[in-house]
């Protein structure tokens, strides 16, 4: 299994990314960095917004740049959420699709994680190209286990390939 292994950095150390990015009617709009934290094995990363055509926020993108076993094993590199009532409409499909270039310039292949029971987010990433890796046990002192998140499929997504 080739899980990807990108450098430690810490926020200051990172590229700074493009202020947006589209893909058909969907722009991802940069809002801020989150800091890493070693202790609880977070690295640091980019938050986007969603926007629609009409410049309506339908959710956010995250984009996390490291490697630790809570990357690994929970939360992934691609993170997405899309507010209930604007889903159906391909909205993270099609954010990730606008952060495809930029991502492939940070990372050559990330990991994007879900839970087994999520079938939308698992379309969405089938979707992207994305290769299944395997389904895991969440470490038990993750923070998404501690919310009752104990296994995750993985993925593997090369952003210059897809649809």
């Amino acid at each position: 299994m080739n899980v990807p292994k990108a450098r430690k950095q810490k926020v200051n150390q990172l590229p700074t990314p493009p202020s947006f990015l589209s893909y058909e009617e969907v722009t991802i709009v940069f809002s801020g960095m989150t800091d890493g934290d070693d202790e609880r094995g977070f690295v640091p990363g980019y938050h986007f917004k969603i926007l629609n055509a009409d410049s309506k926020e339908m959710g956010h993108l995250n984009f996390r740049v490291g490697d630790t076993e809570h990357i690994r094993m929970a939360a992934g590199h691609i993170g997405f959420e899309v507010a209930e009532q604007r889903r159906g409409n391909r909205y993270a499909f099609k954010a990730c699709r606008a952060a495809a270039p930029w991502v492939s310039e940070v990372s050559g292949s990330v990991l994007i994680t879900v839970d087994p029971d999520n079938l939308p987010s698992i379309r969405t990433i089938e979707k992207l190209g994305a290769a299944f890796l395997d389904e895991v046990d969440v470490p038990q002192g993750d923070p998404h286990f501690l919310k009752g998140s104990l296994r995750k499929r993985r993925y593997l997504w090369e952003p210059t390939l897809g649809s």
